[in-house]
Order: structure tokens, then sequence, then C-alpha cells
């Protein structure tokens, strides 16, 4: 009887989720709409209970909610005692973008951390949640920092994924976003218009508007994963090119003035950090080593129990590419290990105890080795202790 019913209840979550001949489409579909103090018209999946465990996970730069679309199924069909909170988050996916009027001349002002936070404040006193499990993956992982040096008293743990703590001096970020990419090519094919005022002009333009050059950059190297499902990165690569300029522009300059690593020694709730060995965002040199620094002044301070978790075994190649093993986006690479990992230290205080990495002979088949030194626990404060 008990195996009926779990196969009843996979079914009923995979018909709610979008497991259907077009899980991507029917994934949209289910998406709510708020209209939040901010300003911000919200997008958002609240799924599983009402009265279940808050569980809000907060999306990376120019992606949206669907970037955890696998992980949703995944915990709605093991943990469906979990309410799962996942927003556009202000400017991405279907919600809003903030007033032009405001904003456009100078749009980091606009996509601080703090705005995100009070975003998703708005959005959990609106559900009369007073306190949530807050996921980030990559921005998402700035704005859960922001959101537990703010209002520690409304999170109750976190799970950092594709983490960085100090934007204004990280590579990927100063050398190749702000420098390269925005400054350089795409504010110069702009500013041939005549008369084109960047950033101002550029708000409520997308991708698109840049040419085809940049569409093909963006499908190559971009909206990419080799571990991940072709379908599911096809289905996110329409909603990355339709983010307005105002977002890339206005996220990147703020998180380029972001450095965490003195702040973060304020935190006292349990956390979880989760990397993959081939993160060429945020490898592990120096990002990581900042992470761990960072997380690791809080667990001395304050006993915070911190854990770092590495999936993946193969370190970048010599191309500075993800290749043949997990990445940044390992939720997209792993959803099922992610899953797992969330769930069993939402429960425990501990992720899973194993290795998940790609196998050697199929980048996309994720396998499961034995932990041996791919987690290491700092601090002492258990989860119950928080």
């Amino acid at each position: 009887m008990k195996t009926k019913l779990a196969v009843l209840i996979l079914l009923l979550s995979n018909l709610a989720f979008g497991q259907t001949a077009d899980p991507h489409t029917a994934f949209s579909s289910l998406k709510k709409s708020i209209a939040l103090s901010t300003g911000i018209n919200l997008k958002y999946i609240d799924a599983g209970p009402r009265k279940g465990t808050p569980v809000i996970l907060l999306h990376g730069y120019t992606d949206s909610g669907r970037s955890f679309q696998q992980v949703i199924d995944e915990l709605s069909a093991s943990e469906p005692g979990l309410r799962l909170i996942v927003p556009d988050l202000r400017g991405q996916g279907a919600s809003s973008m903030p007033d032009s009027a405001t904003c456009a001349a100078t749009p980091e002002t606009c996509f601080e951390m703090s705005a995100f936070v009070a975003d998703i404040i708005a959005l959990m006193d609106s559900l009369r949640i007073s306190k949530a499990h807050i996921v980030g993956h990559s921005m998402g992982n700035m704005i859960a920092q922001e959101l537990v040096l703010r209002h520690a008293g409304r999170v109750s743990s976190l799970v950092l994924i594709g983490a960085f703590v100090n934007g204004k001096d990280a590579p990927a970020i100063r050398d190749f976003l702000i420098g390269e990419m925005l400054e350089k090519q795409w504010r110069s094919i702009l500013e041939q218009r005549p008369g084109f005022r960047w950033p101002a002009d550029a708000w409520l333009l997308t991708p698109r508007d840049l040419g085809p050059e940049v569409l093909d950059f963006l499908k190559q190297y971009w909206v990419v994963d080799p571990a991940a499902d072709e379908a599911f990165v096809q289905a996110v690569y329409p909603e990355t090119i339709n983010t307005p300029l105002g977002v890339w522009i206005g996220v990147i300059k703020a998180l380029g003035q972001m450095d965490n690593r003195e702040r973060l020694k304020n935190v006292k709730k349990p956390t979880l950090v989760l990397w993959a060995t081939q993160d060429n965002f945020f490898p592990q040199t120096p990002d990581q080593q900042w992470v761990k620094q960072a997380f690791d002044l809080a667990a001395a301070a304050n006993g915070t129990r911190v854990i770092y978790k590495t999936y993946g075994k193969t370190p970048l190649p010599a191309s500075g590419m993800q290749e043949t093993d997990l990445g940044h986006n390992l939720h997209w690479g792993a959803p099922a290990a992610v899953a797992a990992d969330i769930a069993s230290f939402i429960k425990t205080g501990m992720p899973v105890n194993n290795h998940p990495y790609a196998s050697p002979s199929n980048v996309k088949e994720v396998l499961s080795g034995e932990a041996v030194d791919n987690i290491a626990v700092r601090g002492k404060n258990a989860l119950s202790e928080r």
C-alpha cells in the first residue's frame, strides 16, 4: 500500500509541476502574480502545502524561477511537506521592471541587493511567511547573504550554490562581464546609433537588439551547461535573451560594488555551500578561497555551522570552460543531488554524505561516489539550535 501511495504522489507531482509532453511550457503557466509594496509586479511559483516548511529559492543573474524547475520537481516528489516559493526576481523572467524614470540613468541603484531583499520581504509578508529556509544560486546567493545580514530573524538557514562573496574583485564580474562584455562590446554596438545615451537608452532593449553575433554568443557561452538536459537549457535561452539590458547592466554593476567578506562574520544561521569543480565563473582561486575565509570567520566568531560540499571531481580544463564535469549551474546538471542536499540540510543540518560527479564517459550522467574529502564542516551550532 505504501508503495502504491508513493507512486500516486509522484504521478500527481509530475502532473502538477509540468512533467507532460511539454513540461517547460507548463511550468510558466503555474506562475502566480502579486503586486508588491515595492512597486514590483512579481511572478512566482508557490508549490506545496500552505502550512508546509517554507523554502525560498532565488535564481541567478538573467535567469528566472525556471532555473530551479528540476529542483522543484525533485523536492515536490520526495519532500511533500515543503512549501517551495520560487520568484522571478525583479526585471527577470515574467516579473516587472522598476520605474524607468527613477532607474534608467543609473540602473545599478535599482538592482542593489537591498532592493531584491525588499521584494523578498514584501513577498513573505504578503504570503504571511514569518521565516524561511533560503536557497540562492550565484546572484541569488548574494541576495541570500544580504537577506540574512539585514533580516536574520526571517531566515532559518542558507543554502548557497555557485557562491561568491566579493563581486568587487571577482575576475568574472570585474574583468569579463563589466569590463569586456558590457562596457566594451555591448556599449560600443549601441553607441553606433546616433544620439544614443548609455545606459539610459538601453533600459528596455534586450540582447535581441544587439544583433545575431551577440545572440550566438549567449547561446554558445552563456545559456549552456554540458551536464544539463538539453531541452531544459533550450527553454531557458529565450527567457535570457528577452531580459532587458537595464537588468544586465544594473545587476552586474551593483554586484561589482559588493564585498561581503567582512560583513559575513556576523552570520549566525546554519549555512550549506555547494560548489562544483568546473565552476568557471567563481573558481577555486580566488573566489572559493574568499567564500571559505568569510564563512570561516562566522564559524569562529559565532560557532555558526557552515558546511562546504564539493560536487565534481575533474578540475577546470585549460580552456577555462566547463566541459567534462559539473559546473556553475550545478543545480541544472545535478538537480536530484542538489534537491537531496537541500532536503537533508533542512531536516538534519547536514547534506547527503556522498560525492556527486559527472561520469567520465557521459557528462550528462551524474554518479554518486563515496564522500571522502569533499565535505568540510565548520562551527558547532546545529540546525536545531537556531
